[in-house]
C-alpha cells in the first residue's frame, strides 16, 4: 500500500529542494545542477521528484523567482527605513548581492534564457513584465524619478556589480570585497542623485 503523504510533508520536501537547490546552484552553477543532485540533497527518490516538477529547469525557474522574491521583500523593508537614501540603497544593494542566501551572483541572463526555452509561455512573459516591475517599485520606493536615473547606466553598473562578485580572480577576497563595496557606494551615489 502506498505511503499517503500530507500537505506539510509535501510543504517540507519542497521547502528542502529550495534550500538545497540555493546550495547547490552556489556552488555548481544553473546548468550542472542535475535531478540526481536535487535529490540526493533534498533526500528524496527520482520518482518523488517528479511528483512535484515536471523537469529540473521548471524546479530551477521555481526557486530562482521564490528566491527573487523573498529578496525583494527583504529589499521592500530595507527601502522603507527611516534612514539616508544613500544608506538604505546601499543596504539594497547588499541585501541583493551579497546576502547569504543571494544567488544573483550565481544566475546569468543565458541561465535564464535557457530555462525559458525549456518552460511554457506564461513563464517568458512573466519574466519581461517582473524585470521593470522590480526596478519600478524600488525607484519609486526611494522616491527617484525614472528619467533622471538612466536604465543603461544601472544595467552597466549592475553588471559590473555582477561580473566582480560572481568571477574568481587571482587577486584575493579581500580585493573583491572592497571593489564590491566600492561599487555598491559609487551605484548608489548615482541612484540617489535621481531623487525628487
Amino acid at each position: 500500500m502506498p505511503k499517503i503523504v500530507t500537505e506539510h510533508e509535501k510543504e517540507m520536501v519542497r521547502e528542502a529542494m529550495y534550500t538545497k537547490g540555493i546550495e547547490l546552484i552556489r556552488k555548481k552553477g544553473v546548468k550542472r545542477v542535475t535531478v540526481e543532485d536535487i535529490t540526493i540533497a533534498a533526500n528524496i527518490g527520482k520518482g518523488s521528484f517528479y511528483s512535484y516538477y515536471n523537469s529540473k529547469e521548471e524546479l530551477l525557474y521555481t526557486i530562482i523567482k521564490k528566491s527573487e522574491k523573498r529578496m525583494f521583500e527583504r529589499v521592500e523593508s530595507v527601502l522603507s527605513e527611516k534612514i539616508k537614501l544613500k544608506e538604505r540603497l546601499v543596504k539594497a544593494l547588499k541585501e541583493i548581492y551579497l546576502a547569504a542566501d543571494s544567488i544573483v551572483l550565481y544566475v546569468s541572463p543565458s541561465d535564464i534564457e535557457y530555462m525559458l526555452r525549456k518552460l511554457p509561455d506564461e513563464a517568458v512573459d512573466w519574466e519581461s513584465v517582473k524585470s521593470n516591475d522590480y526596478f519600478s517599485r524600488t525607484l519609486a520606493l526611494c522616491g527617484i524619478d525614472e528619467s533622471r536615473c538612466e536604465m543603461d547606466v544601472l544595467a552597466y553598473l549592475m553588471n559590473a556589480l555582477h561580473y566582480i562578485g560572481s568571477t574568481d580572480m587571482p587577486f584575493g577576497d579581500q580585493g573583491r570585497e572592497k571593489a564590491l563595496d566600492i561599487l555598491v557606494h559609487s551605484i548608489a551615489d548615482y541612484m540617489a542623485g535621481g531623487a525628487k
